[in-house]
């Protein structure tokens, strides 16, 4: 390989965002049409065609032409059916490249309401916009595929890309913010605590449950880090702790086949016991009776 080649392959790989087609996300899904997205990637599907029945955290959604779902970390994707001309746009990103971009521009809050109304609609002339900055993102992308360039040609269009792509993320972004209104606070440090809390919390849930844990992070003591959380949210630290947990235990009961004792290892307890000891703490019923409850539910039992 020459040292051009290298050089390519180098960048893209570095690249903290990738698009994906609709064939991609479906080879994805195992047997029964679930997909849990990863701790560290989140991103967003543009429909251009087709419809789609997806639901995304326990609520159904109805996707089509122009609507734009946005997925966070650990989300949980079931797609119950599609038409076969579904077609979109799929990008996912690296959490590390899409945090610094929205620090300094949407309230914590945001972030949660994302995930839990996570598609807007598209008018035909945001559609427009946004399809023809992915066009222009894709150019660029290809030209720096291009072997002849050189190392400072490389470097420029990698920055251009990277500039490009911070620019579809707020376009959309904007869509967003326009349609979910919470109102116009600015914000200040406390809501960087907040922010940082809830990124952090969607790629550690699986390791850490510790109120503790998410303060040492941001070198605060634990009682202060829990009063600024419960200040800027309504919400306690260990509430946002538990919902995530929880909400991810549920799902894989409800839509897994795995054992009790598989999913207890996942979340990291010390043994099945203690995971259902902690999981009937603030469900009210153990694993075992809420996957039973679940499944009989489903089946008109």
């Amino acid at each position: 390989m020459n040292n051009s080649a290298a050089r390519y392959l180098m960048n893209l790989n570095e690249l903290p965002f990738s698009q994906v087609s609709v064939h991609d996300i479906a080879s994805t899904l195992d047997s029964t049409g679930h997909m849990t997205t990863s701790t560290d990637l989140c991103g967003f599907f543009l429909c251009l065609q087709g419809t789609a029945d997806v639901s995304i955290n326990d609520h159904t959604f109805h996707i089509q032409r122009g609507d734009v779902y946005f997925y966070t970390p650990s989300t949980f994707l079931y797609v119950e059916s599609h038409s076969n001309d579904l077609e979109g746009i799929a990008v996912k990103c690296n959490l590390n490249f899409v945090l610094p971009l929205m620090e300094n521009v949407i309230d914590g809050r945001l972030i949660m309401l994302m995930r839990e109304k996570p598609c807007v609609t598209l008018t035909d002339v945001q559609q427009k916009s946004t399809e023809q900055l992915i066009t222009t993102l894709r150019m660029r992308q290809a030209m720096l595929g291009n072997l002849r360039s050189t190392k400072e040609e490389n470097k420029v269009l990698s920055e251009l890309v990277l500039s490009l792509a911070q620019a579809v993320f707020y376009e959309l972004l904007y869509y967003y913010t326009s349609q979910n209104k919470l109102g116009s606070t600015q914000p200040d440090a406390r809501d960087h605590v907040f922010h940082t809390f809830i990124f952090s919390l969607f790629k550690n849930y699986k390791r850490e449950r510790e109120v503790a844990f998410y303060a040492e992070e941001q070198q605060l003591s634990p009682r202060y880090f829990s009063s600024i959380v419960k200040e800027k949210s309504g919400h306690s630290a260990l509430h946002w702790i538990v919902l995530v947990v929880i909400s991810a235990a549920r799902q894989q009961l409800r839509n897994t086949n795995k054992t009790i004792k598989e999913i207890a290892l996942d979340f990291n307890f010390p043994t099945q016991s203690f995971f259902g000891k902690y999981f009937k703490q603030y469900v009210g019923v153990g694993p075992k009776e809420y996957r039973l409850n679940e499944r009989n539910i489903e089946t008109g039992k």
